[in-house]
């Protein structure tokens, strides 16, 4: 699957009312390096599938050629989108970990590992998707819900995995970009204590 005009690339952005001041600067920053057309999709839901669902459907009316997400906790090289690109790949993305302990890896190999990957393009059986570029004929094989949490037990499946699960069954590959996850920040919060300062106190 090939396009063969100009890559229209709609930036899809699932979000709440606020997003980090860092993912605007990489975003920013992104938006003037971005080398082909590009549109700017906003969806505001306290649901992330919902969001990102939305943000295909608002793909296709504009008849984006891709659809590259890029969650508003993450933080990104100016040249993201135009290295995901070049792969010329239906689904590529960079891998990440966790924001909250166990910070383990979010990308699962066709072996069942969660791994870091660190270099070089590899195929993966599941991917996160807070910066994936999607070809948008990808959709038009899938059906909807293209993202959707799935219950397991006492535990929520996340929406990525889903829609990895869902893209595979219909026959596509993912690909991860290890150059390009060396250079991803999850960003998190972290709670500061007295007890966690190297300075002696004084009781």
């Amino acid at each position: 699957m090939t396009d063969q005009a100009t890559p229209l690339v709609a930036l899809g952005i699932p979000s709440g009312d606020m997003v980090h001041a860092d993912f605007a600067m990489s975003l920013a920053m992104l938006c003037m390096n971005t080398g082909t057309q590009a549109l700017l999709l906003n969806a505001r839901s306290s649901l992330v599938p919902m969001g990102r669902n939305q943000c295909v459907g608002a793909a296709q009316i504009m008849q984006a050629t891709h659809l590259l997400f890029l969650d508003s906790d993450m933080i990104f090289p100016a040249d993201t989108m135009t290295r995901l690109l070049v792969h010329n790949k239906d689904i590529v993305g960079a891998s990440y970990s966790r924001r909250v302990p166990p910070f383990h890896p979010l990308t699962v190999t066709e072996e069942g590992e969660h791994i870091h990957i660190t270099s070089g393009l590899r195929r993966v059986r599941l991917l996160p998707t807070g910066c994936m570029l999607i070809r948008l004929s990808v959709f038009q094989a899938l059906s909807s819900p293209y993202f959707n949490l799935v219950a397991e037990g006492d535990q929520l499946r996340g929406e990525d995995y889903f829609f990895c699960e869902k893209a595979h069954a219909a026959g596509f590959t993912l690909w991860c970009d290890g150059d390009l996850s060396l250079q991803l920040g999850h960003i998190g919060q972290k709670i500061n204590r007295i007890a966690d300062s190297v300075t002696t106190s004084i009781a």
